[in-house]
């Protein structure tokens, strides 16, 4: 099965450090952002129940059989600041992550699942594909992994809907691309 990696190369591409990220099933890592203090924040997917994550992570518990997952390594690569899953009842794969000055992570992705996590006056509170089909999702986690600041379904009524690519400027908005 394949797992996750991270890797950070100096400013000659010599490897200063290499990490795994996964547990027992398919891990892939599709996105990467680092802060000024030199944490890199990874997104992705995983099928493994026992993926790694912390205390106080937002959603400790693997919902579906591929959900998304966000991980904030320390400088070195060998601590875990926080990890946790984000996902439904259904399949969640995240593409994309962005992180602000104050260290809050966003996430995009392509959701199947009907009760993906959204909070209070969400742009798009419910899933609007049609059945077995995806919508984009923007989600934005506090800066310790434990809670949303928001999360929204970003789709319309045909088929599978796409965030692919996220930024946030200075003032804390965010960017997002797909298809």
């Amino acid at each position: 099965n394949d797992d996750a990696f991270a890797a950070k190369l100096d400013t000659n591409g010599a490897l200063l450090w290499n990490t795994f990220l996964g547990g027992g099933s398919v891990d892939h890592s599709r996105g990467i952002a680092v802060d000024a203090g030199g944490n890199a924040y990874v997104t992705g997917s995983t099928d493994s129940h026992d993926f790694p994550v912390t205390a106080g992570a937002y959603q400790q518990t693997h919902r579906s059989m591929t959900d998304a997952f966000v991980t904030k390594l320390g400088p070195t690569g060998s601590t875990l600041a926080y990890s946790t899953f984000i996902g439904g009842d259904n399949l969640d794969q995240a593409y994309a992550i962005a992180v602000d000055a104050a260290g809050s992570a966003y996430i995009t992705g392509n959701t199947d699942s009907i009760d993906f996590p959204t909070t209070a006056l969400a742009f798009q509170p419910h899933h609007a594909g049609a059945d077995f089909s995806g919508d984009a999702f923007v989600t934005k986690l506090n800066s310790a992994g434990s809670a949303l600041a928001y999360s929204t379904y970003l789709g319309g009524s045909g088929e599978d809907d796409w965030g692919q690519g996220i930024a946030v400027d200075a003032g804390g908005n965010a960017y997002v691309v797909g298809s």
